[in-house]
Parts: structure tokens; sequence; C-alpha cells
């Protein structure tokens, strides 16, 4: 893997997957029992777009955050707008904070890089606590 590789699926993972699994959680706060379709419909792109580029020892975790996305989707065919469960979140974070565990183990030889994603990650990280705006 090349630094520029690492860097960019660093990035995608942090700003475009975990971002949008950050964005759905932001919004169940303040609406506990419903998710947005188009925020649903977002967390569903990034794991796909995620998936097609991911060649690292975490792919079960990303298989497990798949079947979470997956039995959702099915809960919202009988329930429009379905919200993420206490369960689905908690098993998320443990999926992600894996992912993020290898990216970085991954990525070790480019610690530059890494820290650079890692300043300008709007969302943060699985292993920093949420962030309350990540407009902010």
């Amino acid at each position: 893997m090349t630094e520029r590789a690492f860097k960019k699926g660093f990035a995608q993972f942090l700003n475009d997957y975990w971002g949008a699994f950050h964005e759905a959680l932001e919004a169940q706060s303040v609406t506990p029992r419903r998710l947005a379709g188009s925020l649903f419909e977002a967390l569903q792109s990034e794991h796909r777009r995620f998936d097609a580029i991911y060649v690292g020892s975490a792919k079960n975790a990303l298989a497990d955050i798949g079947r979470i996305w997956h039995d959702l989707e099915a809960r919202r065919y009988q329930w429009p707008d379905a919200a993420l469960t206490e369960e689905d979140i908690t098993k998320a974070l443990r999926s992600f904070e894996e992912i993020y565990d290898r990216l970085v183990r991954q990525g070790r030889r480019f610690s530059a890089a890494r820290k650079d994603v890692l300043e300008h990650a709007p969302h943060g990280s699985p292993r920093q606590r949420l962030r309350a705006d990540a407009a902010r």
C-alpha cells in the first residue's frame, strides 16, 4: 500500500463512511424513533463505496455493519423511517472501532498522513468522543 492510497482510504472511511454514521446518530439524538430516509441511504451508499475499496483485515467487521444496514432496511419496510436500535448502534460502533484500529495499524508507516487526515476529519474518529456538532 502506498501512502497516497492509505490517505485516500483513511479519509474516505473517516470523512464519508464514519461521517454518515455520525450524522445519523446526531439526527437520531433529536428524533430517537425516526431516521430520515436520506440519512439511511447515505449510510448504505457510503458502506458500498468503502466496501468496494477496502482491502484490509477488518472485512468481517465491515460485513457485520453491512448486516446491520440490511436488517434496518428490512425493518423500514414495516415501519417507515425506522431508527437504529440501541443494539444496532452498539454493534456498529464496535465494528467502526475495529475497522479504524486496523486502518491505523495498516498505515503505521504513514504517521504524517494519518495525523493529517485525523486533524481534518470533521467527525473525528470512532475512538474519540462523539462530537455534538461536526459543523464546528
